[in-house]
């Protein structure tokens, strides 16, 4: 399929997550020990898994995922909360 479909997937997905933690769970993000694991920082493991194992669709979902962080919140993985 075409790359650009999943990297417009993992932004839809990666929005969607957004408004799931904020109106469904009430909370924003995962944090760890002081630390807030952002969703971007799934983007980057898409990313990876898509690179090791030469499959291109978990790729473009994290960079959509990526993408979509990076308008929304920022250019950052984790973050001291």
């Amino acid at each position: 399929m075409n790359i650009s479909i999943f990297i417009i997937l993992g932004y839809t997905l990666a929005s969607l997550w957004e408004l799931f933690c904020k109106y469904i769970i009430n909370k924003t993000s995962l944090i760890i020990r002081g630390y807030r694991l952002h969703h971007s920082l799934y983007g980057i493991v898409l990313i990876i898994i898509g690179t090791l194992m030469d499959i291109s669709t978990p790729l473009s979902i994290g960079i959509g995922i990526i993408i979509q962080h990076t308008v929304t919140d920022g250019f950052r993985f984790i973050s001291k909360n």
